[in-house]
């Protein structure tokens, strides 16, 4: 599918980052006031509904066999739902839920009662259409890394670990592990599990005629593959605070940048994001706050890859090539797009054009993970986790503190993922390689956490090889904490 009719949808979160979080139980909202029916007529199901139906109910709920007789796949299916009462009335039932594994955010099943009293919006109809102002990209003036910038990339350079703030919400812990790929080119990814990924890389470039550094983000969510590409326009001291802007390679920082704040062992990493300049100025989506741990990984992977170099990992004398976004759409930013659920993750990257494929990544490898639900586990979320040592002890139980996994364990995990109801394989993508502890947990009280009460097993010791394609299946699900 082309990008015309996804914009408003693919684009509200270019910085998407998928995470599982608690969502607690409310009663439903009263009469709307004149401002809440406003609201209402502006909820679509391009914008607002598909993507709750695509995180939350799509795995089960979808093709010629959906759990239920429940089919979610198209506008009609969710309309056709939401009329009858039924799709409203298993989300807010709080005895017995839809998703299995705990009722949505307030806010997400306020939008489909929203969505129902302003008339099934369906901004992807030709009618909802909008009309969009040409865009005359800004004069960016990248740094010129030759002469001071470049230790960005070295300063990159470890395990973060710390707390995010994604959107409003406080995550208490978060990771990034960045190791160099390639010698002028270090890289990160966030594994989101069912909902998909989001990876960072910061690399030197050839940009117009001056070498500097560029960063490559973005991922694959909910069937929709997006890469943007940023370059470094600031460097500055604040004090002890080195900090490094980066703003949208095309559109500036007008469309989205991103900033990052080193101090000492610590990182403080922000973004501000808009629809691409489509509805308003960049507001601020995310922020990391982490400190350097094992630094160990990095400097192996330097070793292996000859890091660091000022050598340009990519060329892009020309600028980058202009995405298409589809007839009347203005194109503002480096962003490439394209959705199709059935097609692979290169076969999208392929469609949308964009210039740095995930095949063209060096160094990085995949791992796909099996494992086994059972018919008692099989509606219960699930949480796959890469560490660098075993989260649980030889009989299968965590290797726990106050009824959680120590602070020194959880802090070794590498890679968090999490997977809805169903399902029973996942494939990391952009995995760097080396040797990691592979852990499921079936997410019984859902925490969000492997905690007591959950079910895991003994974890699985794996070595992951440059450019390969692993696979690891894991021991039965079975073992109670």
């Amino acid at each position: 599918m082309k990008y015309s009719n996804l914009l408003d949808r693919s684009l509200a979160v270019p910085f998407a980052i998928v995470a599982s979080a608690s969502v607690v139980a409310c009663t439903s909202t009263g009469p709307q006031s004149p401002e809440q029916g406003a609201a209402a007529a502006e909820v679509s199901y391009t914008n607002d509904i598909r993507p709750i139906v695509s995180n939350y109910c799509a795995t089960c709920h979808h093709g010629d066999d959906p759990d239920g007789d429940f089919v979610l796949d198209t506008y009609e299916d969710v309309r056709g739902m939401v009329e009858s009462g039924e799709l409203l009335a298993r989300i807010n039932d709080e005895r017995d839920p839809m998703p299995p594994a705990g009722m949505m955010s307030q806010r997400q099943r306020d939008l489909f009662r929203a969505w129902q009293d302003g008339g099934y919006l369906n901004v992807g109809d030709p009618a909802f259409a909008p009309e969009h102002e040409p865009f005359e990209p800004p004069l960016i003036t990248p740094v010129d890394v030759t002469k001071h910038g470049f230790d960005l990339l070295e300063r990159l350079q470890g395990h973060w670990v710390g707390k995010m703030n994604l959107m409003g919400q406080d995550m208490p812990w978060f990771a990034w592990d960045y190791r160099a790929i390639a010698p002028s080119h270090v890289h990160a990814i966030f594994e989101g599990g069912t909902l998909g990924n989001l990876f960072t890389s910061f690399f030197v470039a050839d940009l117009r005629g001056t070498r500097t550094i560029m960063a490559r983000n973005g991922g694959l969510l909910n069937g929709i593959y997006r890469t943007s590409y940023f370059v470094l326009d600031r460097v500055q001291k604040n004090g002890k605070s080195t900090e490094y802007r980066l703003v949208d390679a095309y559109g500036g920082e007008g469309i989205m940048w991103m900033n990052l704040a080193f101090t000492g062992e610590s990182l403080v990493f922000t973004s501000h994001t808009s629809r691409l300049g489509l509805a308003g100025p960049p507001k601020r989506h995310m922020r990391f706050e982490g400190r350097r741990m094992h630094p160990e990984l990095a400097r192996s992977a330097a070793k292996a890859v000859g890091f660091p170099a000022l050598d340009a990992a990519y060329d892009f004398a020309d600028g980058l090539p202009l995405p298409d976004w589809g007839a009347g759409v203005p194109v503002t930013s480096y962003s490439y797009i394209w959705e199709d659920k059935d097609l692979s993750v290169l076969s999208l990257a392929k469609l949308c054009g964009d210039p740095i494929r995930i095949d063209q990544m060096p160094y990085l490898a995949t791992l796909r993970v099996e494992f086994e639900r059972g018919a008692r586990l099989r509606d219960m979320p699930m949480e796959i986790y890469l560490s660098r040592s075993p989260l649980t002890a030889a009989d299968g139980k965590f290797l726990m503190r106050h009824g959680y996994p120590s602070t020194a364990t959880f802090d070794g995990v590498l890679m968090f993922s999490r997977l809805t109801a169903c399902e029973t394989e996942m494939t990391f993508t952009y995995l760097h390689p080396g040797t990691y502890y592979v852990t499921a947990v079936c997410d019984k009280n859902g925490d969000g956490y492997p905690s007591a009460g959950d079910l895991s097993h003994k974890s699985v010791k794996i070595e992951v090889l440059p450019r390969s394609a692993g696979e690891v299946r894991l021991p039965a699900v079975d073992v109670q904490n």
